[in-house]
């Protein structure tokens, strides 16, 4: 026998209930775009490192090969031969990297060689760079025993350098050439390494 179903009689989610739905999927979906950031955000910090190691170990070679870590005025043709992927580029260069911090650096690579304390040209050198996840600005930013707190520093010497990016209320460009050491064409200006640029690859040139 069947049945006959009323539409009166069907009954329908209240006002109540479909807000509380709909709180649901939305406390859901921040959190799930809250990971998904901060997942993004590690793979973009990992691809920093292994570029700062890839440099790292050209530097080295120059220096086997030279006797001296590179110089900023010849920084690209120096390492050019040890480079078979070319120079590498922040994928965000320029933007802001502070890793949720209230100051803030900007997302580059940087290389800074000079002389060691007792005046032998270009002995110790330094590269940095920036993270975008808070961790890893704390874990390896904050413990490398570099001056900078806000990027990952390794080199020789690293104490005694500071390849600090800082955007600050100037343009990381101009703030670069700044410091009296970062003399435009000094061999121990900051460089500002940006992806086999053809012209500017040194900011402070």
């Amino acid at each position: 026998m069947k049945k006959n179903i009323s539409l009166n009689n069907l009954k329908a989610f209240t006002l109540i209930e479909l807000l509380i739905v709909i709180t649901i999927i939305w406390i859901l979906a921040t959190g799930a775009i809250s990971v998904y950031t901060s997942q993004i955000q590690k793979a973009r910090d990992t691809t920093r490192i292994n570029d700062v190691k890839a440099l790292q170990s050209a530097v080295e070679q120059v220096y086997q090969d030279d006797s001296s870590y590179p110089a900023a005025t010849t920084f690209v043709t120096q390492m050019e031969p040890y480079m078979m992927n070319g120079l590498p580029k922040d994928s965000k260069h320029g933007e802001g990297c502070s890793g949720s911090w209230a100051a803030t650096t900007d997302c580059a690579l940087a290389y800074l060689a000079d002389d060691d304390e007792n005046g032998i040209e270009l002995w110790i050198y330094e590269l940095s760079t920036a993270f975008e996840n808070s961790g890893n600005r704390t874990s390896k930013g904050e413990t490398d025993n570099g001056n900078d707190n806000l990027r990952w520093e390794t080199g020789i010497s690293i104490g005694d350098l500071d390849t600090d990016v800082d955007g600050g209320a100037v343009t990381p460009e101009s703030w670069a050439c700044t410091p009296a050491w970062a003399v435009a064409g000094a061999t121990n200006a900051l460089i500002i390494v940006n992806w086999n640029p053809e012209t500017a690859w040194n900011q402070c040139g």
